[in-house]
């Protein structure tokens, strides 16, 4: 709403799909509340992961909250484009991956977190470079098995196949520019800045709590957050890719998936729980009174 007073964040007239091509057709109001509704499934399906999962000893439903206020920051939050439907896709392949078990069969969610990734990667081309961190975060749980291996590379293949045939015969060209740079988005490189320091702040604290907490923590809880660190990789390798190439700081966005698992952990500090919340309520008042700066 407050972007629709302000026009903060402009709005592209076409929306980036990756491989399926740019949407031009696609109502603008209708994109942007479609987009609102899937930053909230996304939000409701990575606090769900959390406490299935039992990141902490109780429910909590700060990582929810986080993640709203994380992507805000950014484009895709107020209108559909394709790096937010890979938000959605990553977030699938994670809970395929959380259901692996070391000595169960995992040939059904091998497959299913695989497809979900090259699903992520048909709507973002340059994530099709994720295949071998995939692999990583399966023997990150489960032993080497080639015929899982071989699932996993089929499942990821699937949809770039289908994407693949649209590209060829529909002749557009993919656009890795996520969006057309306007006048004041230096201005949102700053915004960028100063959300940044204060997150890396959370972070640190999140760190100290995790520290402690990995000493007594299960084998396989260990081995989940093994998987979120591969997925910081990934984010801080895109983000920077896009701001070198580009002078976008768009792809940072997908840093905001495994920092809603991260962050949580700072309100936990019984030290400086109460710094965290500090933090935390100056990047939310921050983010509402930035449309007005």
């Amino acid at each position: 709403m407050l972007n629709e007073q302000t026009g903060y964040y402009l709005y592209d007239s076409k929306n980036n799909l990756g491989i399926w091509g740019d949407v031009p057709s696609i109502n603008s109001q209708f994109a942007r509340i479609l987009a609102s509704i899937i930053v909230s499934f996304n939000a409701f399906a990575i606090n769900w992961i959390y406490n299935s999962n039992e990141f902490l000893e109780r429910n909590s439903y700060i990582s929810a909250l986080l993640y709203l206020v994380l992507m805000s920051f950014y484009h895709s939050f107020y209108s559909l484009d394709g790096l937010l439907l890979a938000h959605t896709f990553l977030i699938a392949m994670l809970y395929q991956l959380f259901k692996l078990r070391q000595n169960e069969d995992g040939r059904r969610h091998i497959f299913n977190a695989a497809f979900f990734s090259g699903l992520a990667a048909s709507f973002h081309p340059p994530m099709i470079v994720i295949l071998p961190f995939f692999l990583f975060m399966v023997y990150t749980i489960r032993p080497f098995v080639f015929r899982e291996m071989l699932l996993a590379i089929i499942g990821f293949g699937i949809p770039l196949l289908y994407g693949g045939l649209y590209l060829y015969y529909s002749g557009h060209i993919i656009d890795l520019k996520l969006i057309n740079q306007s006048s004041d988005y230096f201005k949102k490189q700053n915004d960028f800045l100063i959300m940044s320091v204060l997150f890396t702040l959370l972070f640190v604290l999140s760190l100290i709590t995790l520290r402690d907490k990995m000493q007594k923590s299960s084998s396989r809880l260990k081995k989940l957050i093994s998987i979120l660190w591969w997925m910081v990789l990934i984010g801080v390798l895109f983000g920077f890719m896009d701001f070198f190439v580009f002078g976008q700081i768009e792809r940072f966005s997908f840093l905001m998936i495994p920092l809603s698992f991260f962050l949580g952990y700072s309100f936990n500090n019984k030290t400086f729980g109460g710094f965290a919340i500090i933090l935390y309520y100056f990047t939310f008042i921050y983010s509402l009174v930035n449309f007005f700066l």
